[in-house]
């Protein structure tokens, strides 16, 4: 049953062990997290806490539980990840697993000198010592929880980028087969054993057949991007969490900021990502198609006007599929549409809130 459920959603049957590797870092950094307000006590209370209000007036919470729902919520987009993307994840870390652990090291060593950072102008406001201990401490816990906040970042990014080469390769191999069926309907465009009419209705058959290697390559192509889309999209749902709600007092910079630098970086992850495919595939791709057209297009004084329809059918679609706004439109589907309206959402929600935040 459960095995079933997973491959209903995306997952494959290796994907338990990803899973569990997932739960098990997402417990310890939860941990982290929890130790390092319970070692802060009341020094993080005005700094971190979640304000809202009710009947009774504004209440407080602790900061934790703002902190653990936007954690638990990037989580969340580490699993779409892992779902929408073919990579094995706990493979991957061991084959790197020196690379990763380099990378953390020099995380936390950034994390722990700003944390020494406000210890020290802690100390320098003439705090009292058990202020800066509680502060200290705090971070000690925290500086571990934000290195594995990191890692979990680091990951959604592995994982995008991992299954854009391997897509990219599996639509290299496609398009070979496209152009190896170009050549062969160049080579019965001038079969010396076959009648003029004859070689133009070969031809195209081959041609039609290139055509549809070409479609399905573009949907490979919208495989390709849907992961983006889809990572675009958690961010921003996750950026709606942290402007729309109370937790955005949990964090001592605005949390706009946030949200317009996430929400920046989502967009220009799907615009370089789009430009990749379009430059480095899409385009050459098309490119190569119309130019071998061009070498086999069908005499008019044949009278086989129907394959000259065809044909020019054919190319008047490639042409209008050949630029920016034809591969956007190819490019469209389930994430693109999840995207635009999380993005939309976003939008809405931010201009609601902008007055109250003025």
């Amino acid at each position: 049953m459960l095995d079933r459920f997973g491959l209903s959603i995306g997952l494959q049957p290796g994907d338990a062990d990803d899973l569990l590797f997932l739960l098990g870092v997402y417990i310890v950094a939860a941990g982290f997290l929890l130790g390092a307000y319970v070692l802060a006590g009341q020094v993080w209370v005005e700094r971190h806490s979640v304000r809202y209000t009710t009947p009774k007036g504004e209440q407080r919470m602790s900061g934790f539980w703002g902190e653990f729902v936007l954690f638990t919520a990037c989580a969340a987009v580490v699993v779409v990840a892992l779902i929408f993307t073919s990579t094995d994840l706990t493979d991957l870390i061991g084959k790197h697993i020196g690379l990763i652990l380099l990378g953390l090291a020099a995380v936390f060593l950034i994390y722990a000198v700003y944390a020494r950072g406000v210890v020290a102008d802690a100390r320098k406001d003439g705090k009292d010592a058990a202020y800066v201990t509680h502060l200290r401490n705090a971070y000690a816990s925290y500086t571990v929880y934000a290195v594995l906040f990191f890692f979990c970042g680091a990951l959604v990014i592995a994982l995008l980028a991992l299954e854009f080469i391997t897509d990219r390769a599996i639509f290299d191999a496609q398009a070979q087969m496209i152009m190896h069926t170009f050549a062969q309907a160049q080579a019965a465009a001038v079969d010396p054993t076959r009648e003029a009419a004859a070689r133009v209705n070969a031809s195209l058959a081959y041609v039609e057949d290139a055509n549809g290697g070409i479609a399905m390559a573009t949907n490979l192509l919208q495989d390709q991007m849907n992961p983006t889309f889809l990572f675009a999209a958690c961010v921003f749902f996750v950026n709606i969490l942290i402007v729309a709600t109370p937790i955005k007092h949990a964090f001592l910079n605005n949390a706009t900021t946030i949200t317009h630098v996430t929400t920046g970086l989502a967009i220009a992850g799907i615009l370089l990502s789009g430009m990749l495919i379009y430059f480095g595939s899409y385009s050459v791709l098309i490119e190569h198609a119309l130019a071998a057209l061009g070498t086999m297009k069908p005499d008019p004084s044949l009278g086989e006007w129907e394959a000259t329809q065809r044909y020019n059918q054919i190319v008047v679609e490639l042409n209008a599929r050949r630029n920016l706004f034809g591969f956007a439109s190819a490019m469209g589907g389930e994430g693109s549409g999840l995207a635009l309206f999380a993005a939309g959402i976003q939008f809405a929600v931010d201009r609601i809130t902008k007055p109250a935040k003025e």
